[in-house]
């Protein structure tokens, strides 16, 4: 204490400012707009702004939107279609002695990002295995997939999520909320409409240990269920009424969990910003930017 006390003296006497060279940066732009207020699941008057739209990244982010929407319409339409193409092949594996390993190898491979498509494999699965066992056979195929995800993220893409919690704001808030959220940020957020690879990444490169990460991909699996049912309703030649309801309700649940579980996040976030925007204005006045 008499050490830093004589080293403030000195510079004093040389004419420095100690405390204006290390008082902490004020916050970003970015930084204010997040711990001003609550957070909120849609900022309806951020993203309703023209001015949001008038440059290239803008421009961009309305495509996505528009090309995402248009390919889950046209997934959703041909979707029954898609699974009557496949249904030889899935009872092919039905009848192949140890074929229900291939809808395994299949979703684990579809595990990795960009890859998609283990709804029309569970699907399939309850079509031709029946409810339990496809669910079992869907279950295992998640969550060894998930784990190769979560390993591959972790092994070969830990640099670029600590270089992506430094330079993205929102990133760091929900990394930060992973870390101190146990298992029940994990496993709510798994059960809403975000893919789960995706999640994935930023769980195995956030710190999250692998047993966690399991226990959370374990207890989100009754998401599957509901899926795999629709397959078992299609086989019973029940195409009008039943799976157009089971769709609605998949659909609607899916939809309220989301809400539910973003809400909850929303709330876990406003709990950590500050700290979050504090670590991140030392570390500039660490690093001297």
């Amino acid at each position: 204490m008499e050490d830093d006390e004589d080293e403030e003296a000195k510079a004093k006497a040389a004419g420095v400012n100690v405390r204006g060279v290390l008082r902490t940066p004020s916050p970003t732009p970015s930084e204010a707009r997040v711990l001003d207020g609550k957070t909120q699941v849609v900022d309806w008057r951020r993203y309703l702004k023209p001015q949001q739209y008038a440059n290239k990244k803008g421009a961009w982010t309305i495509a996505v939107i528009v090309a995402a929407i248009t390919f889950t319409a046209v997934f959703l339409a041909y979707q029954n279609r898609i699974v009557e193409w496949m249904r030889p092949f899935a009872n092919w594996m039905h009848d192949t002695k140890g074929g229900w390993m291939i809808p395994i190898a299949i979703m684990f491979v579809l595990s990795f990002p960009p890859l998609f498509g283990h709804e029309i494999i569970a699907i399939l699965c309850g079509d031709v295995w029946g409810v339990w066992i496809g669910f079992g056979i869907v279950s295992a195929g998640t969550v060894l997939g998930e784990l190769g995800n979560f390993y591959a993220f972790k092994w070969c893409c830990a640099s670029r999520g600590r270089q992506l919690e430094e330079r993205r704001l929102s990133y760091a808030l929900y990394a930060q909320v992973v870390r101190e959220g146990g298992l029940v940020v994990p496993t709510v957020m798994r059960l809403t409409f975000i893919p789960g690879h995706l999640l994935t990444a930023i769980f195995s490169t956030c710190g999250m240990s692998v047993w966690s990460f399991f226990v959370a991909a374990t207890l989100s699996l009754p998401k599957q269920l509901a899926t795999v049912y629709l397959g078992v309703a299609q086989s019973t030649g029940s195409k009008s009424t039943l799976t157009g309801a089971i769709k609605a309700g998949v659909v609607l649940a899916t939809v309220a969990m989301t809400y539910v579980a973003m809400r909850y996040i929303n709330k876990k976030i406003d709990e950590v910003k500050a700290g979050v925007v504090y670590a991140r204005r030392k570390a500039r006045c660490v690093e001297g930017r």
